[in-house]
């Protein structure tokens, strides 16, 4: 199975830092935040990726390469930094590398996660899309998942007020596997994003499972995030080591 990493975030709440690094070479533990993901994917058998470029692409492709000092497989889609494609939109420059089943995250998020057991979540459902979705205090929640017997049936991109008054919200963890024809519902060369554009959308038509989970899991995308990653993933780190 192949697994699309999208990499190609400004970094906005992280500047000045993100001005000469992109956001996903900043490091955690000593490593960038990208080589902690793919390493968690390589982990659970993904073996062959596709890391969507657009700002300061150069410096991804240094580290990486093709992979193989790595272990894995890699290939990179470039997108224009003066007109980039949206979370959605940026994945359909991979298409024609896409046949089978296979994963979209991103690259500033660390997580704990079971990927193999969601993969066989996905197969047996037989989903057209599976989300990872977590628990979030509401305050802090950017996406509102109601489910029904797994089954996402409203995705609501920005909660009301009311429902952020809540104690929680199962929210949007940005790891998805999807089947190939997830591109019949993504127009090429347009801004796109999976929140506003395809899943509210999608919940309503497709076979749309949502993969919950309660477990470590940091989206690193302010200075704040980054210092509590930097702090709390080694500590979890460590704590794994200890209990093989």
């Amino acid at each position: 199975m192949k697994a699309i990493i999208i990499a190609g975030g400004r970094g906005e709440r992280l500047k000045p830092i993100t001005n000469t690094v992109p956001k996903p070479m900043l490091e955690i533990d000593g490593k960038p935040i990208l080589l902690h993901i793919v390493r968690h994917l390589k982990e659970n058998g993904i073996k062959d990726f596709i890391i969507a470029l657009c700002f300061l692409p150069e410096i991804i492709t240094k580290f990486f390469g093709d992979g193989s000092k790595f272990g894995v497989n890699i290939k990179y889609t470039y997108e224009n930094p003066e007109k980039p494609l949206g979370t959605a939109g940026s994945i359909t420059l991979a298409k024609s590398l896409i046949n089978k089943t296979f994963i979209v995250t991103y690259a500033d998020i660390l997580r704990k996660l079971d990927i193999k057991q969601m993969i066989t979540f996905h197969k047996s459902n037989q989903a057209f899309a599976t989300l990872n979705i977590y628990k979030r205090p509401s305050q802090d929640a950017k996406s509102q998942i109601l489910t029904k017997n797994n089954k996402i049936i409203q995705f609501i991109e920005r909660p009301s007020e009311s429902d952020l008054k809540k104690k929680f919200l199962w929210t949007n963890g940005s790891f998805y596997i999807f089947e190939p024809e997830i591109f019949k519902h993504i127009p090429d060369n347009k801004r796109v994003d999976f929140g506003f554009d395809i899943f509210p959308k999608l919940s309503l038509e497709k076979k749309v499972f949502a993969y919950k989970t309660t477990d470590y899991f940091v989206d690193i995308g302010s200075l704040e995030k980054l210092e509590f990653a930097r702090i709390s993933f080694p500590k979890r780190k460590n704590m794994l080591t200890s209990a093989k």
